[in-house]
């Protein structure tokens, strides 16, 4: 993949992230999103993002 092609393949996963919470404030959930980061095995720091989901009444 170029690094446009990288680009847009990011772009594209958070317009779908940010379709999915607008979804799930219509249907009364609360998301909190939390990121971390760890190191790799080859050195290369990975961010992972923790989803906490909440019904709200």
């Amino acid at each position: 993949m170029t690094d446009a092609e990288l680009a847009q393949a990011v772009r594209d996963a958070v317009d779908n992230l940010n379709a999915a919470l607008a979804e799930a404030a219509r249907h009364n959930l609360a998301v909190t999103l939390r990121t971390t980061s760890h190191q790799t095995t080859g050195g290369v720091e990975q961010v992972v993002v923790e989803t906490r989901i909440f019904k709200q009444l």
